[in-house]
């Protein structure tokens, strides 16, 4: 891959306040991101345009869904499809893609309650569910996932053994009912005492991956740099069974509220979905899944779940995340990104606690940089193109650029038109 040409650019840069040294991450060589990077999870569910036109302005390209067993086949032999009938025909018609999860368990199977889980015995019965349920949707479901977090005893209390089995048997299924969808499997978070890796080497050691196209992950953490950190931990597993290049990530967020550690302040709800989103892209992710659209109209304060959205509710389209994604969605997706200004091109003033990534694509760039130092740098520059135009990552507001710029936490997104030389 060729360096973008950065003829023109001028950095110089002072510092205002004390600033920690970090090593440069500096990277000549650039990552495609695909144009339908981004999507959400949820998304869709009222069917309403007004839900249909948002997603369109945030550049949203995918909408997740779990197709549950239990909605599908509530009684034995008895199917009904109705409600992911109007879900799927709605998301295509807006030219919206569907990832579809297959799972979890119904309570007909199970001598007493449900248990997150599906007993050997009863595992044909699973297997006909995901046969219908793909047979029914093939070429209107773009991708499927074989359940969701299973290394949880929130959603699978089976052995690991029992869940590989799950896994190998549901591929063979999907791949002999439609050969060509995308299919996933995985979709691991973080446990208590960090990542499942015996977990997730038994997955592929146990030949359960072995018809999948790619691995799903939900590096949920504190913040994004940890975020990050996870991820990197998981590509070097996946790494080897030739996975670190085939990794989506179907579930990323942080709750506003709540009782989950990862909680966040609201206020800095749009600097993390900036972070997160080009952290994970330029680190190679093939996509990134939202966790979620809405708050509920009604909260509990003390349930995280009911914090996660990207807007306040379908009945308030209030931003509170929206437009930080929308800006990254709509700006970097389909762009190639460079981890860093290429070295050359970088005054030796330029303080390493500084972020910067750079995206080059046909119409034009972006430029986002934030300050992991204490203290704020200030900034002045010069830019390839035309209409330069600085974008506020909390409303979306846009202003011609003023230097010098101060990049402090707060991401500063950057943008212009016009060819690259």
């Amino acid at each position: 891959m060729k360096y973008f040409s950065l003829a023109g650019i001028l950095l110089v840069v002072f510092l205002t306040g004390s600033c920690a040294s970090y090593p440069a991450n500096v990277s000549g060589e650039g990552r495609l991101i695909p144009d339908d990077f981004a999507g959400i999870v949820h998304a869709g569910w009222t069917r309403s345009q007004e839900e249909y036109n948002h997603l369109e302005y945030l550049g949203a390209k995918w909408i997740l869904h779990t197709f549950s067993w239990s909605s599908i086949e509530p009684n034995q032999g008895e199917w009904d499809f109705q409600r992911y009938d109007d879900l799927v025909d709605t998301a295509l018609a807006s030219g919206v893609k569907v990832l579809g999860v297959l799972a979890y368990d119904v309570r007909w199977i199970h001598d007493e309650n449900p248990s997150r889980y599906i007993p050997s015995d009863k595992l044909p019965f699973y297997l006909e569910y995901v046969r219908r349920t793909v047979e029914h949707f093939r070429g209107r479901v773009d991708a499927w996932c074989i359940w969701n977090e299973p290394n949880t005893t929130r959603f699978w209390t089976g052995t690991n053994e029992g869940f590989f089995e799950l896994t190998r048997q549901a591929a063979d299924v999907v791949k002999e009912t439609d050969s060509g969808v995308i299919l996933l499997g995985g979709a691991v978070n973080r446990g208590y005492f960090g990542l499942p890796e015996k977990f997730i080497r038994g997955l592929f050691e146990s030949g359960a991956m072995d018809k999948v196209d790619g691995v799903a992950f939900h590096p949920y953490e504190l913040n994004p740099a940890r975020s990050l950190t996870l991820y990197e931990k998981f590509r070097k597993i996946v790494s080897d069974y030739g996975f670190e290049d085939k990794i989506w990530i179907t579930e990323a967020g942080y709750p506003t509220g709540g009782r989950y550690p990862t909680k966040i302040n609201e206020k800095r709800f749009p600097e993390y979905v900036v972070k997160t989103w080009i952290n994970l892209a330029a680190a190679g992710s093939n996509m990134l899944l939202w966790y979620q659209m809405f708050d509920p109209v009604e909260r509990d304060k003390d349930d995280s779940e009911d914090f996660f959205g990207l807007v306040r509710s379908n009945r308030d389209y209030t931003s509170k995340g929206a437009e930080a994604f929308r800006l990254c969605a709509q700006y970097l997706s389909g762009s190639i990104c460079y981890t860093q200004i290429p070295r050359q091109y970088t005054p030796d003033s330029l303080p390493g606690s500084i972020n910067t990534y750079w995206f080059e694509s046909s119409s034009g760039g972006a430029l986002v940089l934030w300050n992991n130092g204490a203290g704020s740098a200030q900034v002045n520059m010069r830019l390839p193109g035309t209409n330069h135009t600085m974008h506020d990552i909390v409303t979306g507001s846009t202003s011609p650029i003023s230097t010098p710029i101060a990049v402090t936490r707060v991401p500063v997104f950057i943008t212009w038109q016009g060819a690259n030389e």
